[in-house]
């Protein structure tokens, strides 16, 4: 008898955890849902440093320095020291990919930028197929040692030449063939920042 009860209990309690599984699933599938809205572009900790180089003022004179490192739990870590010295100022890292460029969904808006910065100023471009101008957005950062996620809207990232802007409409979210995040606000300074991933949404 007792074992017919201790059936009947186990029975009971594997339908009533079925019937909840359900419920479960549905919340996940809807989580699961809301993160794949936004299209990866680049994930430092799955892909490293991949070919991103470090592109600085030296390229005209200047003598800024920079690195770019992935720290231990595998995060881009870039840093160094902007100077104003023989016409520089500025630190840059960017990443070309010509021939693969990222493709940009037709339902993305903005970028998406997962970084922790030092309370410096930011300019993140991007580049398409399209002439030999870029697009670019100034970032603030917040400084306090918290991972932040910017969104960069598209239609506020502005066409630009050579630091200059040009008449050309801002970017419409073509594919991507260049990135580069830079610092170079007229000022001699240091800095560093850490960014986990670049995604479009």
């Amino acid at each position: 008898m007792r074992t017919l009860i201790l059936l009947s209990f186990l029975i009971t309690s594997c339908m009533s955890n079925s019937n909840n599984n359900p419920q479960t699933d549905e919340a996940a599938n809807e989580s699961s849902a809301k993160k794949s809205s936004s299209q990866m572009l680049y994930n430092f900790p799955e892909q490293g440093k991949g070919k991103w180089r470090i592109q600085n003022d030296v390229v005209m004179g200047g003598r800024s320095e920079s690195q770019l490192k992935m720290t231990e739990d595998s995060m881009a870590h870039f840093s160094g020291r902007v100077s104003l010295e023989n016409n520089g100022g500025f630190c840059s890292i960017h990443q070309t990919v010509e021939k693969e460029p990222f493709t940009i969904s037709k339902d993305s808006k903005s970028f998406l930028i997962a970084l922790k910065g030092d309370g410096k100023a930011y300019n993140f471009r991007i580049r398409t197929s399209k002439g030999r101008h870029s697009y670019a957005y100034t970032l603030p950062t917040k400084g306090d040692g918290n991972w932040e996620t910017v969104t960069i809207p598209f239609d506020l990232m502005a066409a630009t030449y050579r630091g200059e802007e040009v008449e050309v409409p801002n970017y419409a979210g073509e594919n991507v063939v260049e990135m580069q995040l830079l610092i170079g606000n007229k000022k001699a300074e240091t800095f560093e920042i850490f960014v986990r991933s670049i995604a479009v949404d």
